[in-house]
């Protein structure tokens, strides 16, 4: 044997290796979160445009098997930082980055509601799910993708007010079959707290107030080439996509989704 095919193999060995320890191997894995036998058309519920960014490979590859994905921001992301524009240009700035996001996404619709970015917590909750509720009724989705209620995956408290909702709106409409949140397994919390200035400024020191446990992963490998598309659309949030998905501009998107090879739910409403 070559040292060239030696090496090829140690390199491979080796990959192998770091990918395991990133990922949790226990949880089962499913190639989409649609109902069996179910209509296919799914919202994900979002507080900003970007936030879609925890589960884009998961609805590419819905929206590749024929599912109507509605794709629901509840704010046009206005109250970022650091991004070169005042607030009204952002706003318009961040509502086509979203409509992108969808065409990159293959979604079939793109939804940007304007309610106030940095403000959720203190909004009128009972007026934004009577809005989400028209919603749900007009595209009838038998899946809904969101955040958790407790954390909101990092500790952002628009994220845990749109996860407060999306649950409450899991439960109390009958259309709705599953809500699943988008989370991380232990390996993955603990890399982040050590990479990732969000998870390091606002998760909390109690595990049993974060995240909650991932109960299925969707592989998403095949749609490395959409993600990575999906992360420069939002060209406005350059510097905190850089921030969460750190070192996805260093490598190429078929070796660095590799890597990062799923997309880890936690089944929160099944009916």
């Amino acid at each position: 044997m070559s040292f060239a095919v030696v090496l090829l193999v140690l390199l491979g060995v080796g990959f192998l290796l770091v990918r395991n320890r990133l990922n949790d191997g226990a949880v089962p894995r499913a190639r989409s979160l649609l109902v069996p036998g179910a209509p296919k058309t799914v919202m994900a519920i979002w507080a900003h445009p970007d936030d879609e960014i925890t589960s884009a490979g998961t609805l590419a590859a819905m929206a590749r098997e024929g599912a109507q994905v509605i794709l629901v921001y509840l704010t046009r992301g206005e109250a970022a930082r650091d991004t070169g524009y005042n607030r009204e240009d952002l706003a318009r700035v961040r509502g086509l980055e979203a409509q992108a996001a969808g065409a990159t996404l293959g979604a079939h619709a793109v939804e940007v509601f304007e309610w106030p970015d940095g403000g959720l917590s203190a909004t009128d909750g009972a007026a934004v799910k009577n809005m989400l509720r028209k919603r749900i009724d007009y595209w009838k989705p038998r899946v809904l993708i969101s955040f958790d209620e407790r954390i909101g995956y990092y500790g952002h408290p628009d994220h845990v007010a749109v996860g407060r909702w999306a649950r409450d709106l899991a439960q109390e409409e009958n259309a709705i079959r599953r809500l699943y949140q988008a989370t991380l397994p232990k390996p993955l919390i603990r890399l982040a707290l050590k990479l990732v200035a969000a998870f390091r400024d606002n998760y909390p020191s109690d595990p049993q107030a974060g995240l909650p446990a991932p109960t299925v992963a969707v592989p998403i490998a095949r749609f490395a080439g959409a993600k990575r598309r999906l992360l420069d659309v939002h060209a406005s949030q350059a510097k905190v996509i850089a921030d969460v998905q750190p070192g996805y501009n260093k490598l190429p998107a078929w070796l660095y989704y590799r890597l990062f090879d799923r997309e880890y739910f936690a089944l929160a409403v099944s009916k």
